[in-house]
């Protein structure tokens, strides 16, 4: 399958669609497929699935700038609206395909891991507040804490939709 013909058969796609880029030698795809079957039972006729040997089409990967697998990218009427690299719990699965399922865009993070990095952050903050040398402790915990709430940021997803509008110029033109 080459590029031309992916996103094809995405544009063809009515239902939303999980992409899961795997591979045989793969550990973590391994773990993860059992999973996806028993999710794509659950959810057939709302959400398909399908599966992408990655070692069998090489050339999608940096097209679609996919760095490691497993991959999962999930599309709503052809537009990418998650990605998951590496293994995702059986909850986060099972979220994803129940926002696609409803319609809805799922979330970037799970609400455990935003808590994670918010307390990461405030961990950073106080220990900080007790170091004489405090400024590279807040430099830290304000990056972890903007890694937990960046999806909600009005800028970033300005910025960061713009820029996906031109990688999908330059995409399309690439593919001509």
């Amino acid at each position: 399958m080459n590029l031309k013909m992916y996103q094809n058969r995405l544009q063809g796609q009515t239902r939303p669609v999980v992409v899961d880029f795997w591979a045989p030698w793969c550990a973590p795809c391994r773990t993860i497929k059992p999973i996806l079957k028993n999710l794509a039972q659950e959810y057939q006729g709302k959400v398909d699935v399908w599966e992408i040997n990655a070692d069998e089409h090489p050339d999608l990967l940096p097209v679609l700038k996919i760095y490691g697998i497993p991959t999962l990218i999930a599309y709503q009427s052809g537009q990418e609206v998650a990605r998951y690299i590496g293994a995702r719990p059986a909850s986060d699965l099972r979220d994803l395909f129940r926002h696609l399922a409803e319609g809805k865009i799922p979330p970037r993070l799970s609400l455990r891991t935003r808590l994670v990095r918010i307390a990461l952050a405030v961990g950073m903050a106080i220990i900080g507040w007790f170091n004489p040398t405090s400024w590279p402790f807040y430099v830290v915990a304000g990056f972890i804490f903007f890694s937990a709430v960046y999806d909600r940021c009005p800028v970033w997803n300005a910025v960061t939709s713009w820029l996906k509008q031109q990688r999908a110029k330059h995409t399309n033109r690439s593919t001509r």
